[in-house]
């Protein structure tokens, strides 16, 4: 295993408390080689695509988490968690270098968490599109579709509730407007991407985000002539 790829980092389990140790990839270690338009990205190596070891597993008590999860529990969550996880988990160890299997393994185990925990949607959106991109990166077409779905449905409950940007700081609502958008020209709902794109490009006098709006131009572009082919498709 190549040293300079990987580092270790030690954290306290969200949950439990107990300390454990993870793997992280060093944000310096490869650049990136091309990107999706839903901002998917690729490496010369995905073995260390961070994506990878975003999600910490707790070895003790089997919760699992990402930076974006808020260390707040209600006496609900955290009942649901002892009975559901914690109590039914079998001791086994995420630290050491992850295949993209694990990883997926790893994304539905915090996608479960999350979903006892009542994570915010923009949260549990960001862990189905994440393991949508692994899917993708195996040509897994049918998992990767069933993800982006359920990620595009947080992702507008998000913007709906307005939660996002409440631990993804990154995530603004022209970034989220847009992205929705993609998602949903991905699945086939072409309608709502070019509504979305359109949301998007309502805020061009107020952002300075000018690639995004510039990207929601293209892509809303390139949805009206998908739009147009699968019409004329059907009517054959």
């Amino acid at each position: 295993m190549p040293s300079n790829m990987l580092y270790e980092k030690e954290l306290s389990c969200l949950f439990c408390q107990s300390v454990f140790i993870t793997k992280k990839v060093r944000s310096a270690a490869q650049p990136v080689e091309t990107r999706d338009a839903d901002f998917c990205t690729y490496f010369r190596d995905q073995r260390y695509n961070p994506i990878v070891y975003t999600v910490y597993v707790c070895p003790h008590c089997g919760f699992s988490f990402t930076e974006q999860f808020s260390p707040v529990f209600t006496p609900q969550s955290r009942l649901k968690i002892e009975q559901q996880i914690a109590s039914r988990w079998v001791p086994k160890t995420f630290a050491d270098e992850r295949n993209l299997s694990e990883a997926m393994a790893a994304y539905k185990l915090a996608i479960f968490a999350a979903e006892l925990k009542e994570e915010t949607h923009s949260v549990k959106a960001g862990l189905y599109l994440r393991l949508a991109w692994l899917n993708r990166f195996i040509q897994a077409d049918r998992e990767e579709a069933r993800f982006l779905r359920v990620a595009a449905a947080e992702y507008e409950q998000s913007y709906l509730q307005s939660d996002f940007g409440t631990h993804d700081k990154q995530m603004t609502e022209v970034r989220l407007l847009y992205l929705i958008g993609e998602l949903n020209r991905r699945i086939g709902r072409y309608d709502q991407a070019i509504t979305y794109y359109g949301k998007t490009l309502e805020h061009k006098e107020t952002t300075i985000e000018t690639g995004i709006l510039q990207m929601a131009r293209e892509q809303w572009q390139l949805t009206r002539q998908e739009h147009l082919a699968a019409r004329q498709e059907s009517e054959q």
